[in-house]
């Protein structure tokens, strides 16, 4: 089928589906004319491509995944799963932090908030830990 019919199938522009091609990740064949054609199996890549970016995969580990070389596939998997733990632990750090400070009753809490303190004063400590030498 011809770029627009895929790219209309997968949910992407045509401008994504050249991108892709010219990352190595789809190869669709050339038509008689000239035109790029795309067969059931490069829709099913493009398909595999739009969930990668929806779960945070980055263009290198897509192509990794597509074509995944001597680790294989689940390498690639281990990989960006220990990615979204760190992304997670992040996000879960964060939420801790503005909800044990939600209530504090002081004007200012990023001043005055002791609960707001401390879980800044921890990421500081984890950042810069005692006795360990600044740097500017």
């Amino acid at each position: 089928m011809a770029i627009g019919v895929a790219a209309r199938r997968v949910g992407l522009a045509p401008t994504a589906l050249r991108f892709y091609e010219e990352q190595g990740i789809v190869r669709p064949t050339c038509g008689r004319d000239g035109r790029r054609r795309y067969d059931h199996t490069d829709l099913r890549t493009l398909a595999f491509v739009a969930v990668a970016r929806d779960l945070g995969f980055g263009i290198a580990a897509i192509r990794s995944a597509v074509h995944p070389g001597v680790g294989g596939w689940a390498a690639i998997v281990d990989a960006q799963v220990a990615e979204l733990d760190a992304v997670i632990a992040r996000a879960q750090r964060a939420r801790e932090t503005l909800v044990s400070s939600r209530d504090c009753p002081a004007p200012s809490p990023v001043h005055d908030c002791p609960h707001l303190h401390a879980a800044l004063d921890e990421l500081l400590e984890r950042r810069c830990p005692s006795g360990a030498p600044e740097q500017h």
